[in-house]
């Protein structure tokens, strides 16, 4: 049976440590994706990996949390601190209707001209710290890629591969990460009705550190009937932890790295009967169907 996953390098364009790091993955056969920040210093060098890495998914990290905008803080006011960075807590702002959706939608715009610029239309589009999971703005960022006819996004149906223990009893004892999970199940149900297409979910893995052992656990473990096109596996590496932009994942970057640029991984990937795949599938193919995660 065919056990399709993707493999994706979030924060592309952050510095140079991580497009470094992105690119030796995917040289190395075992990154299938990455996605870019254009509001970030080095995000034009996405036009050489578009150039080097044609068959990979490349998509927007779409970024209103980290860094400085696209757009002048006089066009985002709402966004931005008297810095003019982005400011705090955008989720508690945004609840308490302290944030124009208007500007957040200008700024996604201009971010993707960006992108567009240097390597043509994405493959998909996420968000950076997954900010658009929670109540409106979820909504908002479907509008908005489908205005922007970016047709695939990522899935954050939620499938769980706990450390210790059975899926059931993780789900038991940590009972608000099982109602957000069901939520957001809703939220992406209804996104791929529209025509959002994206993989079958993404893979939680509390508890556990990059290992090669990981994968195995990926093979015996993950629920692999009610996998249609893919299970996105999210990875941040770095080759070092020295730039300051990494932040509270420095050292979890910098072994992921280690791990899917070792020589031989993407052989150990086949030899489970892990297939690589990406965001390029059909609407045929999409998520939408089959079982629910856990």
């Amino acid at each position: 049976m065919s056990k399709p996953i993707i493999i994706t390098g979030d924060d592309y364009g952050l510095c140079a440590s991580v497009n470094q790091a992105i690119e030796e993955c995917m040289a190395a056969g075992s990154m299938s994706a990455t996605c870019v920040m254009t509001n970030m210093a080095l995000y034009a060098d996405a036009a050489r990996l578009r150039r080097k890495f044609p068959n990979r998914s490349i998509g927007i990290h779409w970024n209103i949390t980290q860094g400085r905008p696209v757009l002048s803080p006089e066009q985002v006011p709402t966004l931005v601190d008297e810095r003019g960075m982005f400011a705090p807590d955008l989720r508690r702002r945004w609840f308490r209707r302290q944030v124009n959706g208007a500007e957040i939608r200008a700024e996604l715009a201009a971010q993707y001209d960006r992108f567009r610029a240097v390597a043509g239309a994405a493959d998909f589009w996420n968000t950076h710290q997954n900010v658009h999971v929670f109540p409106g703005l979820f909504q908002l960022f479907v509008d908005a890629a489908e205005q922007l006819k970016i047709a695939a996004m990522r899935s954050h149906r939620r499938f769980t591969v706990p450390k210790n223990g059975s899926v059931a009893r993780y789900l038991m004892t940590h009972p608000n990460y099982w109602l957000k999970g069901r939520l957001i199940a809703r939220w992406s149900a209804a996104a791929a009705a529209s025509g959002m297409r994206m993989p079958d979910g993404r893979v939680y893995l509390p508890g556990h550190k990059p290992e090669m052992a990981l994968l195995g656990e990926f093979a015996e473990r993950l629920p692999w009937k009610k996998i249609h096109h893919g299970i996105e596996w999210v990875v941040h590496p770095a080759t070092s932890g020295e730039d300051k932009l990494l932040g509270a994942l420095t050292e979890s970057r910098r072994r992921e790295y280690e791990l899917l640029s070792a020589p031989g991984l993407a052989a150990q990937i086949n030899k489970l009967g892990l297939r690589l795949v990406d965001f390029k599938f059909s609407p045929g193919e999409c998520a939408g169907r089959g079982g629910k995660a856990a």
